[in-house]
């Protein structure tokens, strides 16, 4: 292997550099549910919206919000070849690839039979009616008689299937939507899936989450915490793609939609809510980013959070606590520190590290392979690759200066498949410190995680897209177990700007909901998958009971209410508090509370 200085312009998202060098060698971006063969999905945020929309590169997605600071969220899909002109056009200030996402899913049981109550609210008399819960995951039962009224019909006002065939009037230009009407009309069939055209799958963690959520237990007898709720559910993209390897070969790549996708679910939920009370449950995760709420995705969230009162979005805190995928240290003034990854040997997975650090700081980067030496040696503001004897690249490499979301420096190291196993070790040389900290973080590799060498730093480690200003991030308890032990899985903050969360826990573990294509059965789940929808049905609950009282919500008044009626009662152990968040939410409580204002 040798390395190799590239040309591609330096300040561009690593992740965009890494697909302009693939095209150099001739690797072809596969298409996706919402991308064309060549194409990618992207967020920008962007100074001039007329000067972005007049692009012939750029097809455009959607005008997601506006940030503080009075820039606009936007989604698009550009073509690779064009990425560089995209990214220097003054009106773009940030341009960021799409990456893809995974459930938050610990392990199931197969079980199948009726099960107690998950969560009771005794004081409120609303139990959801006149709100809105929003699904972003994977297969939607809508014949399951929990999601049906007492007359058989569908209490989904929409289902948006991204991987659906696309029609003229596609939300975004992809997939399919069926509406009440149509769905209604299909639960007539003796197959209504069949009718419809959309199929859920067996045991679908979106069936089961929804149930969580918004369940009324018509089927079960078990409802769930929102059960008078109307649902709306985006079916995210969820199609295999087998990607061509640099060395000739293929694998398939089963990770979910990305997101760009996700803030277009997001937006698409909100619209069809309307005015109606709307709270949005994301039991989907990711590993990279920077942490801190800077990612577009996460400010694209937050924009369209703020735009109206009576709106929440949930997001999983992931299920990464135990993992290894998260190290931390300090960079001496002329010295170094090392960072040790633990690649088994055979493993076929792509592969990345994102490390940030401080913008006042100055770090060069080496590269030393398993019982090598050193194979680079790269500067702040330096990318290239590592290629092999027949000239595919092997590692691509980007040692970006000055993000231009938070304005700190970041180190992307992406590894190609059939890469030598062994100890690789990435050794950071302070060459100009103010206070040398970093953070780094293995990208998720569901099946094969690849972790550091122990001992591990465990905190950091919550869902790199739920560390926005106004989402709500929840974290699992056990409430089998006689003291509700906090989740071995249930990953731990603090953020990497050091606030708190998850904000709140629920239970996450031996969770019973709805079994889909079963029309009235029940299996158990375990993972934060399980406990957001816990908290996304509460604030169902409270938002129900507003509007009743005519009383409009904004989310920090949300978020305030909530925190009035945890716990807050954290563990002793400094570590377990880092993910103990507010504690578990007190649904009496909180109804009580807002029918005082």
């Amino acid at each position: 292997m040798r390395f190799e200085w590239t040309d591609i312009f330096a300040d561009i998202d690593p992740r965009l550099q890494r697909l302009i060098q693939r095209r150099r060698h001739g690797l072809t971006t596969p298409p996706t549910a919402s991308t064309e063969v060549g194409e990618v999905a992207v967020i920008a945020k962007v100074n001039d919206i007329e000067a972005w929309l007049t692009m012939s590169e750029v097809r455009e997605g959607t005008q997601i919000g506006t940030t503080r600071s009075g820039e606009v969220i936007v989604t698009a899909r550009v073509p690779v070849s064009r990425l560089q002109h995209v990214r220097t056009s003054p009106c773009v200030v940030s341009l960021q690839a799409s990456q893809s996402l995974q459930l938050t899913l610990e392990n199931t049981s197969e079980d199948i039979s009726v099960a107690p109550n998950k969560v009771t609210a005794d004081s409120t008399e609303q139990k959801g009616k006149n709100a809105v819960v929003g699904i972003i995951d994977v297969g939607c039962d809508f014949a399951h008689q929990n999601f049906r009224h007492a007359d058989g019909s569908t209490r989904i006002l929409a289902l948006w299937d991204q991987d659906g065939s696309s029609t003229p009037d596609s939300p975004f230009g992809y997939g399919k939507v069926y509406r009440s009407a149509e769905i209604n009309q299909a639960l007539q069939a003796e197959d209504p899936y069949l009718a419809l055209g959309y199929y859920p799958g067996k045991l679908a963690h979106g069936t089961h989450v929804m149930d969580i959520a918004a369940g009324n237990g018509n089927g079960t007898g078990n409802p769930g915490v929102s059960p008078q709720a109307d649902i709306v559910f985006v079916h995210f993209s969820d199609g295999a793609v087998e990607a061509v390897l640099t060395d000739g070969g293929s694998a398939v790549d089963n990770s979910l939609g990305d997101t760009t996708e996700l803030v277009e679910a997001v937006d698409f939920i909100f619209e069809i809510a309307d005015e109606r009370p709307c709270v949005i449950n994301i039991s989907l995760a990711l590993h990279g980013g920077p942490h801190d709420g800077t990612a577009l995705v996460e400010q694209g969230i937050d924009a369209l959070v703020a735009e109206k009162p009576n709106r929440a979005v949930v997001i999983a805190v992931g299920n990464s606590y135990y993992k290894g995928i998260h190290a931390s240290g300090k960079v001496p003034q002329n010295g170094f520190t090392d960072l040790h990854w633990d690649i088994p040997r055979g493993h076929r997975q792509y592969k990345a590290i994102e490390l940030w650090y401080d913008a006042l700081d100055k770090f060069r980067l080496e590269i030393i392979p398993p019982g090598s030496e050193t194979l680079v040696s790269m500067e702040l503001g330096e990318n290239g690759e590592i290629v092999d004897e027949d000239d595919n690249t092997v590692i691509y490499l980007s040692h970006r200066f000055c993000d231009p979301n938070n304005g700190d420096n970041m180190i992307g190291v992406f590894m190609e498949s059939r890469l030598p196993g062994g100890i690789w070790t990435l050794r950071l040389h302070g060459v100009e410190v103010s206070n040398g900290n970093f953070h780094a973080w293995i990208e998720r590799e569901d099946g094969s995680q690849t972790s550091f060498v122990p001992p591990h730093d465990n905190t950091h480690t919550v869902n790199s897209i739920g560390c926005g200003q106004n989402t709500i991030m929840v974290g699992s308890y056990n409430p089998t177990k006689p003291n509700q032990p906090l989740s071995y899985f249930s990953s731990s903050g603090p953020t990497r700007d050091e606030r708190q969360k998850p904000d709140f826990i629920a239970p996450g573990q031996n969770i019973w909901a709805a079994s889909s294509l079963t029309l009235t059965k029940s299996y158990r789940k375990s993972g934060t998958s399980m406990s957001a929808p816990v908290v996304t049905g509460i604030i169902a609950l409270m938002l129900s009971e507003a509007k009743a009282r005519n009383i409009n919500l904004d989310i920090n008044q949300i978020r305030d209410l909530l925190i009035q009626s945890a716990e807050n009662n954290p563990p002793e152990e400094p570590l377990q508090r880092l993910r103990y968040g507010h504690g578990p939410i007190d649904i009496n409580t909180l109804i009580s509370n807002i029918r005082a204002m």
